[in-house]
């Protein structure tokens, strides 16, 4: 089961490792507790958006059939398989809270705040390496034509150069932020 989740989460976790040992190599963090709470954030970061799938099914629409089956997996304690399931029903869910323009807006104005801000590397990590993924997610969302599910808050959807746009903004001010860290 282990192994299957690992499929699923592959690339944000190549993501957020790769963020680790930039930020590592850029900071010079030599203490073997700080290098865990990079690495310990950075992973966090690669598991934050999933978050998405438990607040709907604890507090958005408990009574769902994917709420059910998702709280099942909770009660009993098989995360694993409450993960398979999260990932092989991801696209049942429309209008996701994490998955959105509105929150990456969010991490931007957070991102920032942080990296100036005296708070420890975890925290840092953790904002960036989910701001780093939820760029990947629109990209995913991008290449299979689903980004109206992104910008679901939005009245008029951005067209593909619109996004296009959207994305290279988003990225660059990641790489500020990543540099200003």
């Amino acid at each position: 089961m282990i192994k299957k989740s690992l499929l699923f989460y592959r690339i944000p976790l190549l993501i957020s490792i790769t963020l680790a040992i930039v930020l590592i190599a850029l900071k010079v963090i030599r203490d073997p507790f700080g290098i865990a709470m990079v690495v310990v954030g950075s992973v966090f970061g690669s598991f934050a958006l999933d978050l998405d799938y438990f607040v709907y099914a604890y507090f958005i629409e408990p009574k769902k059939d994917f709420s059910r089956t998702l709280s099942t997996f909770v009660k009993h304690r098989d995360f694993g398989n409450a993960l398979v399931y999260v990932n092989t029903h991801k696209n049942d869910i429309e209008e996701k809270t994490l998955d959105s323009a509105i929150f990456q807006i969010v991490l931007v104005f957070l991102g920032i705040f942080v990296i100036f801000s005296n708070v420890s590397y975890f925290i840092k990590i953790a904002v960036l390496s989910t701001y780093a993924n939820s760029i990947y997610r629109l990209v995913e969302a991008y290449f299979h034509n689903r980004t109206d599910s992104w910008f679901w808050a939005l009245k008029d959807k951005p067209t593909k150069k619109g996004t296009v746009v959207y994305l290279i903004v988003l990225v660059i001010i990641f790489l500020y932020c990543v540099s200003a860290l």
